[in-house]
C-alpha cells in the first residue's frame, strides 16, 4: 500500500502538548460550540484517544511522547528515576522532567543530528543538550517554576483575608492600612489618604523591592484609586489604579542568591471598598528579563518583542480562591498572545520542530472534574452547574491557545495536539499501605500518636505504581536478603490482588512481576519488582495509613487508575489530535479495529513528516492510517468453501488435548 503525502515538502511541525486533555471532553466541547478550534482541527484533520504508558502519570509520558521509547527504556517509571546502589527510597523526583535522568534520545536531538533545529517551550528535557534547539522555560514541576524569581501574590486587607490554610506565605500577603504621613505632591483630597507598604520578595530569599500604596478619595463619594510609587512623592507615581485596572510593567532588580537578577512587575487593582476597608491587590509572577531560554540571550530578545513572560501561576492562586474569574482570564489572555507569537518568531528563525507543554488543564480536572461526575465521591448534583460552567472555561481557554497556533498553518506546516494523560473522577481511598503491613511487608511506627511508615526499614518500598523490594545487595541499607526475594513479591503481589473493600470491589486491577511487564511497556532496574495499577475511581492508596476498608473521597486524578479507565464523562486516555497537508479530513481513528494511538508514536509520525530518522531507542510506529492514500477498511476476500476431514472440538491450544495425557513416545 502506497501513501501518496509527500512528506519531503513538511518542513514544520508544531506539537502542542497540553497536559490532561480528555478525548470525551474534548469531543463534548468541540460538538457543543465551546471549543470551535479543537472542531476544526476534527473536521479538518485527524483524531483519536490515545494509550499512555503505566503509571498514566505526568513526567513519565512527556519523556514517552518526547523520546517514542517506553519508560523501561528512557528510565522514568516514576515520578523520578529509581537506580540500584541508592537507598531503594531515593527517586529524584525534582529531575523527574530533566534530561539528566533520561536515557533515550528525545526527538529534537534526533533532529539536531540530521540538522534541523527546534523549539522548546515549558518542556521537559532541560538541562539542554544541544545548541540546535532553544529551551523557553523548563517544565520542573505544576506549581513551581524554575526559573521564577518571585511567586504571583495577592495583598489583601483583613476584611478579605481567606483562612491561609493551604496557601503559602508568598502568595496571600495580608497588609493594613494606616492613615498615611509624610507625601508631597498629594492631589485635593475628600478623606485622609491611607498608606501601607507592599513588599516583592524573592522566593529563595535574599533583597527584594518595596512599594507604597495611597488609597486616595478624589470625588468625595470614597476611596477610589490606588497610587503605587516608590517613594512618598505622588508626582512621582508608577501608576494610579482604579478598581479592575492593571499596571504597567515596572523593571526591578533583585538579589537572588546573591545574584543581581532583574525582573519585572505588574498589580491589578481586583476589589477596593469605598470605605477602604476592602481592598485586594493582585500582582503577576516575576520572572528575570534574561536567563529563562537558553541560549539566555534570546530572552532579552522575546521580552524585548513580546513584554515580560510569565507562566500559569494564576490557576493556582484562582483554584486557592485568592484571586476573581476576570483576573484569572486576563492573566491567561496575556500569557497565550506571547507563547503563540514567541513560538511563530523563533520557528521562522529556521526551524523545523516546534514541542511545548501547558499544564491549565490537569490543574483544572484534580479540582473540577470530580464535580461534575456523578461518578465521583463527593458529587453534588446542586453544584454540577457551576463545576461545568469552570470546567467549559478551562478547555475554552485550551482552545483559545490552539487557535493561536492554527494561524501557522500552511502548506508546510503540521499542528499535533496531544496530551500526557486524561482524568478520572476519584471515589475511594484503601489503604494498601496497612494491606501490606499486616503481612509484615511494612514497617509502621507510631509518632506522636500517628501512625507512619518507614520506608527504609521496610520489605518493600512503594514509588506510586512499582513496589521496590529493600535488597541488602541493590541498595544502601537494604533489609531483605536475596534469598528471601521471590517469597516477599510472591507476598506482594497476593496482598494487592487480593485487596477488596467493603463494597464488594476490587482495589487493584493489576500486579505483575517486572518479567511480566513488558506487555506493559515497562522493564529494566529501573522499574518496581512488582507493578501496578489501580481500578477505575481508586485514588493513590500508598499515602496514607488508613483504617480498613475504603474511605470515600472527592477531587480527580489519573496517576494511579489504569490508562484506559472511563466513565460516560470522563476518560483516563490521553489525546491525539493532527491537521496539515495530507491529512485525512474528519478521520476519527477506529479504534475497536487499529487500536488507540500510543504515545510512543508520537516521535515517529512527528520524524516521518520532518523526513528525517526517528529517536535512536523510538519503538513506537509511524501513524500512516493518518495521511490519505492509507486504506484501512476491512479486506474483502472471496470465501472459499473448505472441507474438513473430521471435525473435533478445540481445547485451549489444539495440542493440548493429546499433550496432557503425559505419553512417553517410546
Amino acid at each position: 500500500m502506497k501513501v501518496v503525502v509527500e512528506v519531503v515538502e513538511m518542513k514544520r511541525v508544531f506539537v502542542i502538548g497540553l497536559d490532561a486533555l480528555s478525548p470525551k471532553l474534548a469531543e463534548r466541547f468541540a460538538k457543543d460550540g465551546t471549543c470551535p478550534n479543537f472542531k476544526r482541527i476534527m473536521d479538518n484533520g485527524c483524531f483519536s484517544k490515545a494509550l499512555s504508558a503505566v503509571p498514566a502519570q505526568t513526567p513519565e509520558n512527556w519523556t514517552t511522547i518526547a523520546t517514542g521509547s517506553w519508560p523501561g527504556t528512557h528510565g522514568i517509571a516514576t515520578w523520578g528515576r529509581h537506580s540500584y546502589g541508592e537507598p531503594v527510597t531515593e527517586i529524584h523526583g525534582d529531575e523527574a522532567m530533566s534530561s539528566n535522568l533520561c536515557k533515550a534520545e528525545y526527538l529534537w536531538e534526533a533532529a539536531a543530528r540530521q540538522g534541523l533545529k527546534s523549539v522548546l517551550h515549558y518542556f521537559v528535557g532541560y538541562p539542554p543538550t544541544t545548541d540546535m534547539t532553544i529551551h523557553v522555560d523548563w517544565f520542573w514541576r505544576p506549581g513551581i517554576f524554575y526559573f521564577e524569581i518571585c511567586s504571583n501574590a495577592c495583598y489583601v486587607s483583613d476584611a478579605l483575608a481567606v483562612d491561609v490554610k493551604g496557601n503559602s506565605k508568598t502568595t496571600l500577603i495580608p497588609i493594613k492600612f494606616r492613615e498615611a504621613e509624610g507625601w508631597v505632591n498629594v492631589p485635593k483630597v475628600y478623606s485622609p489618604p491611607l498608606e501601607t507598604e507592599i513588599k516583592v520578595l524573592p522566593n529563595v530569599g535574599g533583597r527584594g523591592v518595596s512599594y507604597y500604596a495611597l488609597l486616595l478619595d478624589v470625588d468625595g463619594c470614597g476611596y477610589q484609586m490606588c497610587l503605587l510609587s516608590k517613594d512618598k512623592d505622588c508626582s512621582k507615581a508608577l501608576c494610579t489604579l482604579k478598581e479592575g485596572e492593571w499596571s504597567g510593567w515596572f523593571r526591578e532588580t533583585f538579589v537572588v542568591e546573591g545574584e543581581d537578577k532583574v525582573g519585572t512587575v505588574r498589580f491589578k487593582l481586583v476589589e477596593l471598598s469605598r470605605d477602604g476597608g476592602k481592598f485586594k491587590l493582585y500582582r503577576s509572577q516575576v520572572y528575570p528579563v534574561s536567563g529563562f531560554t537558553h541560549p539566555p540571550k534570546v530572552a532579552e530578545r522575546l521580552v524585548e518583542r513580546f513584554g515580560p513572560y510569565i507562566n500559569d501561576a494564576v490557576s493556582w492562586t484562582f483554584f486557592r480562591g485568592l484571586v476573581d474569574e476576570q483576573t484569572f482570564i486576563e492573566e491567561f489572555e496575556y500569557q497565550i498572545r506571547w507563547i503563540a507569537d514567541a513560538a511563530g518568531y523563533l520557528m521562522n528563525k529556521g526551524a523545523s520542530l516546534y514541542m511545548m507543554h501547558w499544564h491549565l488543564l490537569d490543574t483544572l480536572e484534580h479540582r473540577i472534574l470530580g464535580s461534575v461526575d456523578p461518578v465521583g465521591g463527593k458529587y453534588n448534583s446542586e453544584k454540577a452547574e457551576e463545576a461545568w460552567r469552570i470546567l467549559r472555561l478551562g478547555y475554552r481557554i485550551a482552545d483559545e491557545l490552539v487557535g493561536e497556533f492554527l494561524k501557522y498553518l500552511d502548506e508546510e506546516t503540521y499542528l499535533i495536539v496531544v496530551s500526557d494523560h486524561g482524568s478520572m473522577p476519584q471515589r475511594k481511598r484503601y489503604s494498601i499501605v496497612k494491606a501490606l503491613a499486616d503481612r509484615g511487608l511494612v514497617e509502621v511506627e507510631e509518632h506522636k500518636g500517628t501512625k507512619r511508615v518507614n520506608w527504609a526499614k521496610s520489605k518493600i518500598f512503594i514509588s506510586l505504581t512499582n513496589v521496590y523490594v529493600n535488597l541488602k545487595s541493590k541498595y544502601k541499607g537494604g533489609v531483605v536478603e536475596d534469598s528471601e526475594y521471590e517469597n516477599v513479591r510472591r507476598e506482594v503481589i497476593d496482598v494487592l490482588r487480593s485487596c477488596k473493600d467493603q463494597y464488594g470491589d476490587y482495589v487493584i486491577a493489576f500486579a505483575l512481576r517486572r518479567e511480566d511487564a513488558p506487555m506493559i511497556g515497562l522493564w529494566g532496574e529501573h522499574v518496581g519488582d512488582v507493578v501496578f495499577a489501580y481500578s477505575p475511581a481508586f485514588a493513590w492508596g500508598h499515602v496514607d495509613f488508613l483504617n480498613e476498608g475504603s474511605t470515600i473521597i472527592g477531587g480527580a486524578s489519573h496517576g494511579p487508575m489504569i490508562p484506559t479507565a472511563e466513565t460516560e464523562i470522563s476518560s483516563n486516555y490521553a489525546t491525539f489530535m493532527m491537521i496539515g497537508k495530507n491529512v485525512k479530513k474528519g478521520y476519527v481513528r477506529p479504534v475497536d479495529m487499529m487500536g488507540p494511538v500510543q504515545l510512543v508514536d508520537v516521535a515517529p509520525t512527528v520524524s516521518y513528516i520532518l523526513g528525517i530518522e526517528p529517536p535512536k531507542h523510538c519503538q513506537g510506529r509511524v501513524l500512516y492510517d493518518f495521511f490519505e492514500g492509507w486504506d484501512i477498511s476491512e479486506m474483502k476476500r472471496e470465501q472459499r468453501p473448505l472441507r474438513f476431514p473430521v471435525k473435533r472440538p478445540l481445547v485451549g491450544d489444539v495440542t493440548d488435548r493429546e499433550l496432557s495425557k503425559d505419553a512417553v513416545p517410546p
